[in-house]
């Protein structure tokens, strides 16, 4: 080419980048990627943990608040952790519909200060019913930021980072699993009073108010975010969008704002807000029920769809039955009574330690006619959070880790394929391991092989669903984890008040048909040629 040709060009490049309008993932492209994207993650961080805390924290106290709460029967306990879950599936369909016509940073701003105010409240409940309607409100609150926190971060993000990021951001956010077992550990097995307004505030009262410290601090980091150049172009504040993208580019580049080399953002004639937001939410709804019936009724969609649909329903309740009832269980392993164990011959099962006729605390109510009815005074030993802490340690980075080998279909398969055989041999197992040790290595086996399995699962969806499908895909796939979640804790206690074996054989029958579905992977779906749901979201 022509020297003269050469210039030519280069000084129509130039002036295209200066002078000609830019679309938004060409200039989110050229902010790069630096110290505005890693404060970004940790304002955020307090916000992604607090749903984590609200459904984890419930799990470390089902032994302190037997007696505050009136806890006597496991199928009262199953309903203490579930509540939240219920909570977040009960309203998740309206934060999908109001999140992109609302703006984030205000809904995050409402959602936590709802949440820290609830959870302060509950920790001084004395009442069943009000905790458990305190706690409902609460999941319906921070159902909200979790849903949208993902989204929120990956809108700052091009897609040559985006990947990447959303991988350790995932990874930062299960941390979350980690830490309320750490504080079980410092707080719980202390016999603190402390009086707040005229009240006595145990140690499980503190540990509660503790707990409630990620909103508090998401709700300070929340009123300090930026709202995304996206939603700031979907309302017609290109001005705004642009001023964001050039401080973008200053902080991760260290250049000067001017530098930037975008002068103007293309906008569209027609933005996603031009609608009134009702009617833009029902067309949104529309799209998504087309979508859902094309995954439900497709030939070519269904069985994929189903495929990563079940072994996801399996290994979320397998991951948050085992996580929440594995501090509590063992517990109650620690007060059993092994001096009043008169079969000597043999060493007891795991249910027969579980029996509250055969603990310590429970034998000077033995004569009571109501005994079932009669809370009983654990003995809580910081090694029970310990090994708690351990295992969720586990579990998180085990789960990570494994993200960087299941890169192709077969390791895929293979890797899911072993974890759901360790999570029925576990299960089945830990009847007759007669050893508390053991009981405790194969449920800690459970736990971590199931959150691995999960996130194969996410990662299979990506996969086998077509593009136009996978966002709605992925939204009925979580809403599916928690209704595990709620289902395997309710049927779990109630198991375990009515036939123990039952619970722990029950979870290894069913991680057995989650292993023979694993064997028929799908293969991914193409796309159909024909996507109305499509057209007519980018007409709006």
């Amino acid at each position: 080419m022509p020297t003269s040709d050469r210039d030519h060009d280069k000084t129509a490049t130039t002036t295209d980048n200066v002078n000609e309008p830019a679309d938004l993932d060409r200039a989110i492209s050229t902010t790069g990627y630096g110290l505005f994207n890693v404060l970004l993650l940790l304002a955020v961080l307090p916000i992604a943990w607090t749903a984590t805390f609200d459904t984890t924290s419930g799990a470390f106290l089902l032994a302190s608040v037997e007696c505050d709460l009136e806890l006597t029967s496991y199928l009262r306990k199953g309903t203490f952790v579930a509540i939240p879950y219920i909570g977040m599936i009960t309203t998740a369909f309206i934060w999908d519909y109001i999140t992109p016509y609302t703006s984030t940073k205000t809904l995050f701003i409402l959602a936590l200060l709802g949440d820290t105010i609830l959870n302060v409240v509950s920790s001084g409940l004395r009442s069943y019913y009000l905790f458990l309607l305190v706690k409902f409100i609460s999941g319906i609150f921070v159902g909200g930021p979790f849903a949208m926190v993902m989204t929120y971060l990956t809108e700052f993000h091009s897609a040559k980072y985006k990947l990447r990021f959303t991988t350790w951001a995932g990874f930062l956010f299960a941390v979350a699993n980690i830490v309320p077992a750490a504080l079980g550990i410092i707080i719980l097995p202390l016999d603190w009073h402390i009086d707040i307004l005229g009240q006595d505030y145990d140690s499980w009262r503190i540990y509660l108010l503790i707990c409630s410290i990620p909103p508090v601090v998401g709700l300070i980091t929340a009123t300090m975010l930026p709202e995304s150049p996206k939603y700031l172009m979907a309302i017609g504040r290109s001005d705004a969008a642009l001023k964001l993208l050039r401080r973008m580019y200053c902080m991760n580049t260290r250049q000067p704002a001017d530098t930037f080399p975008i002068k103007a953002l293309f906008v569209r004639q027609k933005t996603q807000l031009a609608r009134p937001v009702l009617q833009a939410s029902l067309e949104r709804m529309r799209v998504s029920l087309y979508n859902t019936k094309q995954l439900l009724t497709t030939a070519a969609h269904l069985p994929a769809f189903c495929f990563v649909s079940f072994l996801q329903f399996g290994s979320m309740l397998g991951f948050n039955t085992m996580r929440l009832w594995v501090p509590h269980l063992f517990i109650i392993l620690n007060n059993f009574d092994w001096e009043s164990w008169t079969r000597k011959g043999r060493q007891p099962t795991i249910c027969e330690m579980l029996d509250r006729h055969e603990s310590l605390p429970g034998k000077q109510y033995l004569n009571c006619s109501n005994f079932d009815n009669t809370c009983l005074r654990w003995i809580i030993r910081p090694v029970i959070y310990q090994n708690s802490t351990v295992i969720a340690s586990s579990a998180v980075i085990f789960s990570f880790l494994v993200g960087f080998i299941t890169t192709t279909k077969l390791r895929k398969q293979i890797v899911m394929f072993t974890a759901f055989l360790i999570s029925v041999a576990s299960s089945f197992g830990i009847n007759w391991a007669q050893s508390p040790p053991y009981m405790l290595t194969l449920a800690a086996a459970v736990i971590v092989t199931t959150r691995i399995a999960g996130n194969i699962v996410t990662a299979v969806n990506v996969d086998v669903i077509p593009v136009p499908l996978r966002a709605t895909s992925a939204s009925i796939l979580t809403t599916v984890g928690n209704i595990a979640a709620i289902a395997g804790n309710l049927i779990f206690s109630a198991l375990l008040d009515a036939e123990c074996v039952a619970a722990f054989m029950g979870l290894g029958c069913f991680f057995s048909a989650c292993i023979c579905v694993s064997l028929f992977f799908p293969p991914p779906v193409r796309e159909s040629p024909a996507k109305p749901a499509e057209v007519n979201t980018s007409k709006s």
